[in-house]
């Protein structure tokens, strides 16, 4: 049996979006035939992980200095005749990823483009990515890196491979998703203000609760206030949650691909400094941009009320973004990183 081992991390801090996409990838490589190991530097996401299926190892390192667990790494590589790893941190470094290259083929799941990866794959999903510039320097130093690049490479679960969405006539529900932490707790700052606006108050809205988030026992407080604020904690069908509603409200990152996949118009803001530039989203005309949390957190939140506003109003252009939506992303991308992984 082929045997693949994913080295990521997930926790209070970083949240769990690098585990969920290697999660996909990973259901995609057990379905062609691999066992996966998930290889972690402590505990904290193993029961993410684990209900899933997949056995884990623990190095016992510290998540973000993994310089520091190279040695440990590389023994652990040995030991176990691992063959090849997919990597996803943003803590790497040329030294660490050099080691796993030396001894094993590596493939690294990109959104920063920070320095020229040693990698023998590297996966950079980003829908406006600009691939001629991303290979240029691996091709000025005629490197055989193979490149995955583009929305054809999102990671997402089978759950969102292509079913047509059809708009309905009324916005009545709206989903919040902000993340598996939400540290800036700006779901539950976006509630208290849309709950009292008289075109927002009597909106359902459907909240997705991280298992990381710390600002749970304000969001019980809200939804025992109010009938029409709904959470949702672990969910495993969120497809059918982002298609029973009729707009979202959601930080960016891979979830913008995943309602990209259904066709839900979308409003999108930014809560970490790596998700900077979402604003493409607009400029390209798929989604309405609101700004930046963790930069001006009133401005943003305003934007979204006052886009959530418009989007009620405005049936043809939640039509238009809906189909265009959809025509990015297929949800086929985990089954394309997952036929190479198992090819390599």
């Amino acid at each position: 049996m082929k045997q693949i081992h994913i080295r990521v991390d997930g926790n209070e801090i970083i949240a769990t979006g690098h585990v969920m996409r290697c999660l996909s990838i990973a259901e995609q490589l057990r379905i062609l035939g691999a066992q996966v190991t998930f290889v972690l530097a402590d505990d904290r996401p193993r029961e993410l992980i684990e209900c899933r299926g997949f056995l884990v190892d623990v190095l016992d390192t510290v998540w973000d200095d993994l310089d520091q667990e190279i040695d440990i790494f590389q023994n652990y590589i040995k030991e176990n005749g691992v063959k090849v790893v997919l990597l996803d941190s943003y803590y790497v470094t040329s030294e660490y990823m050099q080691m796993i290259a030396d001894v094993t083929k590596l493939i690294y799941i990109d959104d920063m483009a920070r320095f020229l990866y040693p990698a023998n794959t590297l996966v950079s999903y980003g829908a406006f990515i600009d691939e001629k510039a991303y290979r240029a320097p691996y091709m000025m130093q005629k490197t055989d890196t193979t490149f995955l690049l583009g929305s054809q490479y999102v990671p997402l679960r089978e759950e969102f491979s292509y079913i047509p969405f059809v708009v309905r006539d009324e916005v009545e529900s709206v989903l919040i998703t902000t993340g598996g932490t939400d540290q800036l707790n700006v779901a539950g700052k976006l509630l208290r203000r849309l709950m009292n606006h008289t075109m927002c108050c009597d909106l359902d809205y459907h909240v997705i609760v991280g298992c990381f988030n710390q600002n749970k026992a304000e969001l019980l407080s809200l939804q025992a206030q109010y009938s029409n604020i709904h959470l949702h904690e672990n969910v495993t069908n969120m497809s059918e949650w982002m298609r029973a509603c009729d707009v979202a409200i959601s930080a960016a990152g891979t979830t913008t691909y995943e309602l990209c996949a259904c066709g839900i118009p979308t409003i999108c803001l930014e809560i970490a400094d790596n998700q900077e530039g979402a604003v493409c989203w607009q400029e390209k005309g798929y989604m309405q941009y609101a700004g930046n949390a963790y930069k001006d957190m009133d401005e943003c939140l305003n934007n979204c009320e006052v886009t959530l506003i418009n989007y009620q109003s405005n049936l043809e252009k939640r039509q238009t973004v809906s189909k265009r939506m959809q025509s990015l992303v297929d949800g086929k991308g985990a089954i394309r990183i997952a036929e190479h992984i198992f090819n390599c």
